[in-house]
């Protein structure tokens, strides 16, 4: 039995492709901005303060984020593209289209089909990030 010492990049990893699913599946858009804040405290990263000394320390709010990152960032790619393609294709279809009724059924079938896609893919990044191997999507 192999023993692993948790690992809190991998353990951030899980989180991220946790989110991603969430975003498709739960609290679309809540989960989407809880990503980009991550993302934002990934961007910035150092903070400085001064002890009472009146040296100036460093700080990393995330520290080592390794594989971690690399899902973070995916998650991100991922949820854009999914949007722009389950949200905004369909609208420009639907209302492009001189035959509603058609164009409705076209658009329902694609958004199921895609939608269900893009779910496999979340399920795959997260056993991967279970792993602690990087996503492959």
């Amino acid at each position: 039995m192999i023993n692993r010492s948790p690992n809190p990049s991998g353990n951030f990893a899980v989180i991220c492709q946790s989110l991603y699913l969430a975003n498709l599946l739960l609290l679309p858009g809540i989960c989407f901005l809880v990503l980009l804040y991550y993302y934002r405290q990934y961007q910035q990263k150092k903070v400085y303060h001064e002890s009472v000394e009146g040296q100036v320390d460093d700080k990393i709010r995330i520290r080592n984020l390794g594989i971690g990152k690399i899902h973070l960032i995916r998650t991100i790619q991922l949820s854009i593209l999914a949007g722009i393609l389950l949200a905004v294709v369909p609208l420009v279809v639907i209302y492009c289209t001189s035959q509603l009724q058609m164009s409705i059924m076209v658009g329902l079938i694609y958004f199921v089909t895609l939608h269900a896609g893009f779910i496999l893919i979340g399920m795959l990044n997260l056993s991967r990030a279970m792993a602690r191997k990087t996503p492959l999507f």
